[in-house]
């Protein structure tokens, strides 16, 4: 900035010091307007991958019938079962869990831009793929048969029936609402 400077007052001062000086005539000076351009590239020549989804479904899901939660149990300590102040005791609980696996289509369109002097178009492919996916639903204990306590009241299962029955309950109405974003056929 500083030499672009000097420069313009060197060539603005050059004509009117040989102008004073008597070596030069009127008619041998010239105005002239200088402009200066001061630019900064981001040319470094990286490319950069951007990937925009352009249609996502789910292609299929399971039926909540064919479907089989895990059980689980521990013993654990209870005091004043379901209300009763004289029943402290070990008692066997239950929780269940269960995974849904399923795949979801997806459209995608890949976009590749390099910074360059060129000024390149970007790159643009579209790529369809399937991708897999996992969705786990566990037993809540507030729903359970089962508690213990007076003023912390806890809540459990007291068969592995109760827990599997709770968290297919579960399932089934995420898979009701997931219908609503199923692959067209």
């Amino acid at each position: 900035m500083k030499k672009a400077l000097y420069t313009t007052v060197l060539s603005a001062l050059l004509p009117l010091a040989l102008y004073a000086q008597g070596s030069v005539s009127e008619k041998e000076i010239q105005q002239k307007d200088i402009t200066i351009i001061h630019g900064q590239s981001t040319a470094d020549g990286k490319s950069q991958i951007g990937e925009r989804i352009l249609e996502e479904c789910i292609v299929s899901l399971p039926k909540i019938d064919d479907l089989e939660p895990e059980i689980n149990s521990q013993s654990a300590y209870l005091k004043e079962i379901n209300g009763d102040p004289s029943r402290n005791e070990f008692v066997k609980t239950y929780t269940a869990t269960l995974e849904i696996n399923y795949m979801v289509y997806q459209k995608t369109l890949i976009i590749v831009t390099t910074n360059s002097v060129k000024g390149q178009e970007p790159v643009m492919k579209v790529m369809e793929k399937n991708l897999k996916q996992t969705k786990q639903f566990t037993s809540s204990s507030s729903e359970g048969d089962l508690f213990a306590g007076r003023s912390n009241r806890q809540y459990y299962f007291s068969t592995p029936e109760a827990a599997a029955k709770d968290v297919k309950k579960r399932a089934a109405a995420w898979l009701k609402q997931q219908s609503a974003v199923l692959c067209k056929k």
